[in-house]
């Protein structure tokens, strides 16, 4: 029912698939506010945008200065979205983990 529904969604999935999940878990009236940037043109149904009055914001990055600075005092859990680290000699063994549906990030050790 409506009570499930979330009053903003945040869709970072970096798949042209994530856009019409955070339409259908938004509450009417609410927003979906977009991260994620695709290769080349994929369809789009906005028929959910418009029946329920959803406001879409296109939101690419932030302010760097304040992030870097949280990130510096380790205010900001970050180790959680890492999920391998691979050695630079295993470069292309890192971005096919990358590649895979549900990865979270993917680090490459240099030296």
């Amino acid at each position: 029912g409506l009570e499930h529904l979330a009053d903003v969604v945040i869709e970072c999935t970096g798949r042209p698939e994530g856009i019409q999940e955070a339409l259908r878990l938004v509450r009417p009236q609410g927003a979906v506010i977009l991260k994620s940037t695709f290769a080349g043109v994929h369809p789009l149904n906005l028929s959910e945008a418009v029946v329920k009055e959803v406001r879409v914001i296109g939101s690419r990055c932030g302010p760097f200065a304040p992030a870097l600075r949280l990130l510096a005092r380790r205010q900001v859990e970050v180790e959680a979205l890492i999920e391998a680290v691979y050695p630079l000699a295993q470069a292309e063994e890192a971005f096919a983990h990358a590649g895979r549906r549900g990865a979270l990030k993917i680090l490459l050790r240099i030296g």
